[in-house]
């Protein structure tokens, strides 16, 4: 199609992150539930499918439509508290002709796309008014988001509109005064997290204070990335995996699988192959002359960058385990549609660019 002229490169990428989550998820799911990897591969088909008709399609339909889809998306967040599935103690899915949708997902794309309509239009320096105005399009899907709860998601959200507002013209000044405002909230935001929110960030300084509670992923998936050694313990060998130590690792903690059963090679491959990905998505956004297109492609690396650092931290010990997946990889139906989704937007960006510049 037209739009993967703009950058196969990158589509190659993604296809080889869905490849390993696969193979990854496979061996995740062998004493768990092998149904779940045929679910992946046939979400992976249809996210294929919705990517590249996204890539032949231009992004400013995208955009033309984000106030609609914005305000869809609010009202699924809505009735998510309302009437959601609660799945892990948190309600965030909502049964629609009997599949599941995590509309925090959605928020992620529709924030994207809403910013860059409304920066857009602004004047290069951000005005504070400007400012204020995009930090309350971006924060009233995450405080929905928040209140579900999901930590994890509502931040990233949060650095979706820090990406795009820095893209459209912060000044130095402003980065200084959210940095003063970001520190001075913090303590109210700490009394706003739910008690196991806060037992999380408590046991990431120091998992063994609740070993056998809130600490047991985190030492269980250290022990897993630690034991892969180099090389790691081969497919389907691996023994925090196979004999079910792990928990939830056919999702959040897919990437400790891969680095306990393809050790330090696998795991710095997963980590180039993003690296890679991320790179070639920020030539599109820095490259592209035309403000909606730079936004939205900002926007989409962001989320994308901060999604997949955060995880692969957490799964490691290196941050604290706020629930997120690892894009691409990781098991979820609304996670990987959405994820390839933002990939055909910026598989299109990259040929309009080249269109304009031809």
């Amino acid at each position: 199609m037209r739009g993967i002229q703009g950058d196969r490169t990158q589509f190659a990428l993604a296809g080889a992150l869905c490849a390993i989550g696969v193979l990854a998820l496979t061996s995740a799911t062998a004493t768990l539930d092998p149904i779940l990897t045929l679910r992946q591969v046939i979400w992976i088909v249809v996210g294929v499918g919705a990517s590249l008709v996204v890539a032949s399609s231009s992004y400013t339909r995208w955009t033309d439509l984000s106030v609609v889809w914005y305000l869809g998306v609010l009202l699924l967040l809505v009735i998510v508290e309302l009437a959601g599935t609660v799945k892990l103690g948190a309600t965030r899915w909502i049964m629609i002709f009997g599949l599941s949708l995590q509309p925090s997902e959605l928020a992620k794309l529709a924030t994207v796309c809403g910013l860059a309509r409304y920066l857009a239009a602004q004047p290069p320096s951000l005005s504070t008014r400007s400012l204020v105005i995009s930090a309350g399009l971006a924060g009233v899907p995450a405080l929905l988001v928040f209140l579900q709860p999901d930590l994890g998601s509502s931040s990233i959200i949060a650095a979706i509109w820090f990406g795009m507002v820095l893209v459209a013209g912060l000044s130095r000044r402003q980065v200084v005064g959210l940095a003063v405002g970001s520190l001075a909230v913090l303590p109210l935001a700490w009394h706003g997290l739910k008690e196991y929110q806060r037992l999380r960030l408590l046991v990431f300084l120091n998992p063994h204070v609740d070993p056998l509670g809130a600490g047991y992923t985190i030492i269980q998936s250290q022990i897993a990335i630690g034991s892969g050694q180099i090389f790691g313990r081969g497919w389907l060998s691996g023994t925090q995996n196979q004999l079910n130590f792990l928990p939830e690792r056919h999702a959040d903690f897919l990437y400790s699988v891969i680095g306990e059963e393809w050790g330090f090679v696998g795991a710095v491959t997963v980590v180039v192959l993003f690296g890679w990905l991320l790179w070639r998505a920020c030539r599109i956004a820095l490259g592209n002359l035309e403000p909606q297109g730079r936004l939205v492609a900002m926007g989409v690396v962001s989320w994308l960058g901060y999604q997949a650092v955060v995880n692969m931290g957490m799964a490691m010990g290196l941050l604290p385990v706020v629930g997120v997946p690892l894009p691409l990889i990781s098991y979820g139906g609304s996670s990987l549609l959405l994820t390839l989704t933002g990939i055909g937007i910026l598989l299109n960006i990259a040929q309009q660019a080249r269109d304009y510049v031809a």
